[in-house]
């Protein structure tokens, strides 16, 4: 019988502990409902918060660009009331100024840089030469055997200053060679030849590149014309640009 009873008691102590617990779990646990409604309602209030910062940004920049239009058009009105005040000016001042007077625009001349004053020389120089007198057929000749297809190579100014002076620089060569006189070893061997000398002749009257282009066949005669030369290029007209000068130099005796 005690052991009916210890087992009876036993059993009604479990269920009661049991009992208990169950209720502690219904009150603990939180409804399915509840649970998906706060959820909702934590989803609405980050969407709230999110339409409210994109309204205050939406707003700041509506600002900004309300600043720059504002901006704007104060500069375009300031611009146009100076305008209007310049342009009353002008006219109260043409009100005040007596109707037969007449205003002239002032001319602005330009001055011409170095190049153009040159080239304009140089084309003026080239037309007055271009209209002198034809030269001798001889003298045309001649330049032609001694120059060949170079000379057209040449300016105007060149082949004018050349055509022109061709006979003077023969001239005065032969001239101080009568005044310096004949080599003595020609005379003695009684020598004579021509020979053609090439150099350029420089505005301001120096020379360079001095060469003898045809020899003589007698190296006497060939270094007696550069000598020659040396002396004589001072007596020489002088060109207006740089111009290459070929002509004969002759040795006779008589």
């Amino acid at each position: 019988m005690k052991l009916i009873i210890l087992a009876a008691f036993i059993s009604i102590s479990l269920h009661l502990l049991l009992f208990n617990d169950y209720e502690l779990t219904k009150k603990n646990e939180v409804p399915k409902e509840t649970l998906k409604k706060e959820k909702k309602a934590t989803i609405a209030f980050v969407k709230i918060k999110k339409e409210k910062i994109e309204k205050k940004v939406a707003k700041k920049v509506e600002v900004k660009k309300s600043k720059a239009i504002k901006k704007k058009i104060i500069k375009k009105t300031k611009k146009s009331i100076k305008k209007r005040a310049i342009t009353k000016k002008v006219s109260k001042r043409l009100k005040k100024a007596p109707k037969n007077i007449t205003y002239e625009k002032k001319r602005v001349t330009k001055i011409p840089s170095q190049k153009k004053v040159k080239a304009l020389e140089n084309r003026t120089l080239e037309d007055f030469l271009s209209q002198e007198d034809p030269v001798d057929k001889k003298v045309l000749s001649q330049i032609q055997r001694l120059y060949g297809r170079e000379f057209e190579t040449f300016t105007k100014v060149q082949k004018a200053f050349i055509k022109k002076n061709f006979n003077s620089f023969q001239v005065i060569t032969q001239r101080v060679l009568t005044r310096l006189g004949y080599p003595e070893l020609a005379i003695q061997k009684r020598l004579s030849g021509i020979n053609v000398v090439e150099f350029l002749f420089h505005p301001n009257g120096d020379i360079s590149n001095l060469r003898i282009t045809r020899s003589s066949g007698y190296a006497v005669f060939d270094k007696y014309s550069i000598k020659l030369i040396e002396i004589a290029y001072k007596n020489y007209p002088r060109p207006k640009t740089t111009t290459l000068l070929k002509f004969n130099v002759q040795y006779r005796l008589y």
